[in-house]
């Protein structure tokens, strides 16, 4: 890692010291392999390949790092990462792999590097039309080199900035509320990242007096690309890059609903709850939809939702619910949308 340069990871504004003694507390088993979780912040270069990271239709929130990297970081592969060039090029990273024999500390194809050139950038709507659109076009300047200075920061989410602030400045940010309720609300990708997310599982808060909890994030950009920046499939999202993700997967819930945006104009009701429980709820958003063009089903196939890593069905025992709409949906009927669920979910309580 010849001439890689280091600074220590900032910690409410103060700088950790580098002490081996503490450094030993922070060491811990993950899929048995030891990881140091006390990260620095590191200056590198990111390098190109062409791996496609399996083609899951969210290859370009990849990159693949070499275990040394990731040790300084402290973090391990399907973890979290942010990576920054210049002044205002961001975009958050989940590590698909380990590279090695490689002459680049970090690196990720055409598509995943794209993301740190948006402000050259054009739009294409490519893939299963599901989370993947928009995503940045490959032709961009920052493509034309083999290794980009970037530095890459073991912190996803700005623990030091609140929603107002994240917006103002186009940043990320996690939102919680923990109540002891076993009903929980997921929006996985608010604030600009899918809009109106986040806004719709405020509402189900809302509706039900603050009784139950929630959890997500509040993603913006200065102009345009929160999506591209901070999408993170919800699938992907882990417990060691989101704090108070973590805080709420340790509780037990019975249900859990989240919020998500798609391509598909029809709205989509997958997970793994029981289908007589996601009838319910389909039953209900098309009730609040009479005399509309929009239709709630059952999803299937890609809409199906039920793997096992899928947000919504992680943080339940029972009744996982993956709500996917269009962005007309979520901006003209959103409200309505969120007002069927709380009541479904009122019955609940």
């Amino acid at each position: 890692m010849g001439g890689l340069v280091s600074t220590p990871l900032l910690v409410g504004g103060a700088v950790g010291a580098y002490e081996a003694t503490s450094r030993s507390e922070t060491i811990e088993s993950v899929e048995g392999k030891a990881v140091d979780r006390d990260g620095e912040i590191t200056q590198t270069t990111l390098g190109k390949i062409d791996d496609e990271f399996g083609g899951d239709g969210d290859e370009f929130t990849y990159l693949s790092a070499t275990s040394d990297l990731l040790n300084n970081l402290g973090r391990t592969v399907g973890e979290q990462v942010r990576v920054t060039r210049g002044d205002d090029e961001v975009a958050v990273y989940t590590i698909a792999s380990e590279l090695s024999g490689e002459d680049t500390d970090i690196a990720g194809n055409a598509r995943s590097r794209a993301r740190l050139d948006l402000n050259n950038s054009n739009w294409e709507d490519i893939g299963d039309c599901r989370q993947v659109c928009p995503r940045p076009e490959t032709s961009v300047p920052l493509n034309d080199n083999d290794e980009v200075a970037v530095t890459v920061d073991p912190m996803v989410v700005n623990p030091d900035m609140n929603v107002q602030e994240a917006q103002e400045s186009g940043d990320y940010v996690e939102v919680s509320e923990q109540t002891g309720s076993d009903i929980i609300v997921l929006s996985p990708h608010g604030g600009d990242i899918q809009p109106h997310t986040g806004e719709q599982a405020e509402t189900v808060v809302d509706e039900l007096n603050g009784n139950i909890d929630h959890w997500g994030t509040r993603g913006y950009r200065n102009g345009s690309g929160a999506f591209v920046s901070w999408y993170v499939p919800s699938y992907s999202m882990s417990t060691a890059s989101y704090p108070e993700l973590e805080a709420v997967s340790e509780n037990e819930y019975e249900y859990a609903i989240a919020f998500h945006g798609t391509c598909d104009p029809t709205i989509q009701i997958g997970g793994q709850a029981p289908q007589s429980f996601r009838k319910e709820v389909r039953d209900a958003i098309n009730e609040v939809l009479k005399g509309t063009d929009l239709n709630a089903v059952l999803g299937t196939d890609e809409y199906r939702v039920d793997g096992d890593k899928t947000l919504a069905n992680r943080l339940t025992t029972s009744c996982g619910i993956w709500i996917g709409q269009d962005e007309e949906s979520r901006e003209q009927y959103g409200t309505e949308i969120a007002n069927a669920v709380a009541g479904v979910l009122e019955t609940r309580l």
